[in-house]
């Protein structure tokens, strides 16, 4: 199954974006340092090597009631969200700082040609 999902052609796409999706969402994103896994689920997923080398300390811990569980994972949440949206600040403040550096400003005098983009509407 592996080696048929591996291969160099596109014609087999459909078979291969449910394996390039998973390890997508298990891998660490560089502008937050956190995996979609753990910002949407509020968990890291378990793939069957995990479950065979035995499960990390953070997975193993458990919770005497269901409210227990969710004021946790809220919490969790809160954190990660807080802790993402900051560091979505400063790759985008470092992301307009070479942009500016590339744009120079234009200044238009009465009288000079411009295009004027005008959509047509149906």
């Amino acid at each position: 199954m592996i080696a048929k999902v591996v291969s160099d052609s596109q014609r087999n796409w459909d078979e291969c974006v449910l394996y390039v999706m998973a390890a997508y969402r298990a891998s660490k994103h560089e502008m937050t340092g956190y995996t979609p896994n753990r910002l949407f689920l509020g968990r890291e997923t378990r793939m069957p090597l995990d479950l065979m080398m035995g499960l990390s300390v953070e997975e193993t811990s458990l919770y005497e009631t269901s409210h227990e569980y969710l004021k946790d994972l809220q919490e969790n949440m809160r954190i990660a969200y807080a802790a993402a949206r900051q560091k979505l600040k400063v790759c985008a403040e470092r992301r307009k700082k070479y942009y500016d550096l590339r744009v120079k400003p234009k200044q238009f005098a009465v009288g000079d040609w411009v295009y004027y983009h005008y959509p047509r509407r149906f």
